[in-house]
C-alpha cells in the first residue's frame, strides 16, 4: 500500500484547558461580522455555465437509524447519494462498482485548451435555477470535481483509499476542485492572469454525496458558472485533507478540536489560491508552512447571525486558530442566498497568499472545531493552487 504524502495529529483539550480558553479568550470573543464580496464575473473574461445531470436522490427515510443523529446535519433524517462516482464519456470500471456506486454521465466542459479561471458551483433542482439547500429540501454535502486524464500527485494510482483506487481502475484522478453546502467561489487568482489547464480529451469526473431531507425523491442537477480565457499561466491544484486518499470524512470528538495534517507538495512555485471546508461546528481550516513558520491562510467559517449550528464554544485565538467563526449576513453567491440554510455553515473565507514554497517545505492544515457531541463524519479539506 503507498504511504500517503501526510500526516494527521487530533489536539483535543481537557475540560479545564477549555474553562481557561473561554475565561481568557479576548474581549469580543463573539463571532466577527463578515460580509462576503458578491461574486462577479473576472473582467473581459469568457463566462459559460454548464449543467450535469439529472440526478434523483432517494427520499427522506420513514424510520431512520437511531444510530445516525447526525443525519441531514441536524435537519432530521435523509435520503442520500453518498460519495457516488460520476464519470464522462466513457464506462464505470466493474472494479469501481465494487466498492461505490458509478454512474455513467456527461459532463461538459464549458471550454477546452484553455484555462478555467474562477468557478461558482450550485446545486439546482433539476431545470430550473432554484439552489437545492435545507429551505428546499436538500443539502449539497460536498462535490468533488475531478480531472480523470491526470494523476493526483497527493494520491498516486493503486492500491490504498478511495482516490487511489480510482486512479488505478478509471485512468486518472486529479482532484482540482470543491464545494460543500457553502458553494464557495471564486476566482484561481484575482489577478486573472492564472488558470487552471483544460486540454482536449480531458475527461471529467465527479464525487458527491448529496441528501434529501424530503418524504420524497428530489432531482437535482449541478449547475456550474466558468470564466475562462485561451491563454494563461498555469495554476496546479493540491488538495489537502485529514483522510487524504479516503473518503474525506472522520470523526470529531466533542469539544474543542484542532486536527493537524502534514504533507510535502515536492516542488517549488508560488502558493496563489487557497480555501478551506468543514461541516457544522467548525470554526476555521488554516495552512502554515512549518519549514519556513510562515502561516498562508486561515480560512475562516462563517455563519448566519443566531445560527445553533454554529461552534459550541472559542478557539484560542492564536495565529491560525481563531476565537470564533464570522457572522455572514449575505454569502455573496446570486442564487445562493443566506436564508436558505437556516444556519447551517455558509461560507468559508479565501485566501491569496503570493508566498513563496520551497522543494522541501512541509505544509501544517489545521482544522478547529468545537463540536456539542462527536460527530462521525467531519470534514477537514483546502484545496491550494501553485503557480
Amino acid at each position: 500500500m503507498p504511504r500517503r504524502p501526510g500526516r494527521w495529529r487530533v489536539t483535543v483539550m481537557s475540560a479545564v484547558t477549555l474553562l481557561l480558553v473561554t475565561l481568557l479568550s479576548p474581549v469580543g470573543a463573539a463571532a466577527e461580522p463578515y460580509d462576503p464580496a458578491p461574486w462577479t464575473p473576472l473582467e473581459g473574461h469568457n463566462v459559460s455555465t454548464v449543467r450535469w445531470g439529472p440526478i434523483t436522490i432517494p427520499a427522506a427515510p420513514e424510520h431512520p437509524d437511531p444510530g445516525d443523529p447526525h443525519g441531514g446535519h441536524g435537519h432530521g433524517p435523509a435520503g442520500e447519494l453518498r460519495n457516488e462516482i460520476a464519470i464522462d464519456g466513457g464506462k464505470c470500471s466493474p472494479f469501481v462498482k465494487s466498492y461505490t456506486s458509478c454512474r455513467e454521465m456527461t459532463i461538459a466542459k464549458p471550454c477546452e485548451d484553455c484555462y478555467i479561471t474562477g468557478v461558482l458551483p450550485d446545486l439546482v433542482i433539476a431545470g430550473t435555477d432554484t439552489s437545492v439547500n435545507v429551505e428546499t429540501g436538500g443539502m449539497l454535502h460536498h462535490v468533488v470535481n475531478m480531472n480523470l486524464k491526470r494523476t493526483d500527485p497527493m494520491c498516486r494510482p493503486g492500491p490504498g483509499g478511495l482516490i487511489n483506487l480510482l486512479g488505478l481502475f478509471q485512468g486518472g484522478n486529479q482532484r482540482w476542485f470543491a464545494a460543500g453546502n457553502e458553494r464557495t467561489y471564486g476566482a484561481i487568482h484575482s489577478s486573472g492572469q492564472y488558470g487552471y489547464r483544460v486540454n482536449a480529451g480531458d475527461k471529467w469526473g465527479l464525487i458527491y454525496h448529496l441528501m434529501n431531507l424530503r418524504k420524497e425523491p428530489l432531482t437535482v442537477e449541478f449547475k456550474y458558472t466558468f470564466t475562462w480565457v485561451k491563454a494563461a499561466k498555469n495554476a496546479d491544484p493540491y488538495w489537502l485533507d485529514f483522510d487524504q486518499c479516503g473518503d474525506s470524512e472522520r470523526k470529531i470528538p466533542a469539544g474543542y478540536t484542532d486536527i493537524e495534517y502534514d504533507a510535502r507538495l515536492w516542488r517549488r512555485g508560488t502558493l496563489l489560491k487557497v480555501g478551506g471546508h468543514a461541516h457544522d461546528g467548525a470554526i476555521a481550516v488554516s495552512l502554515e508552512n512549518t519549514t519556513s513558520k510562515a502561516w498562508y491562510c486561515t480560512s475562516v467559517a462563517g455563519y448566519p447571525a443566531g445560527s445553533t449550528h454554529g461552534p459550541a464554544g472559542p478557539g484560542p485565538g492564536t495565529p491560525g486558530h481563531p476565537v470564533a467563526p464570522n457572522t455572514v449576513t449575505r454569502t455573496g453567491h446570486p442564487d445562493a442566498h443566506l436564508d436558505q440554510y437556516h444556519g447551517t455553515v455558509a461560507n468559508f473565507t479565501t485566501c491569496e497568499p503570493n508566498q513563496p514554497l520551497g522543494f522541501f517545505d512541509t505544509l501544517r492544515m489545521h482544522t478547529t472545531h468545537y463540536m456539542k457531541e462527536d460527530d462521525p463524519g467531519g470534514m477537514g479539506i483546502m484545496v491550494a493552487y501553485v503557480g
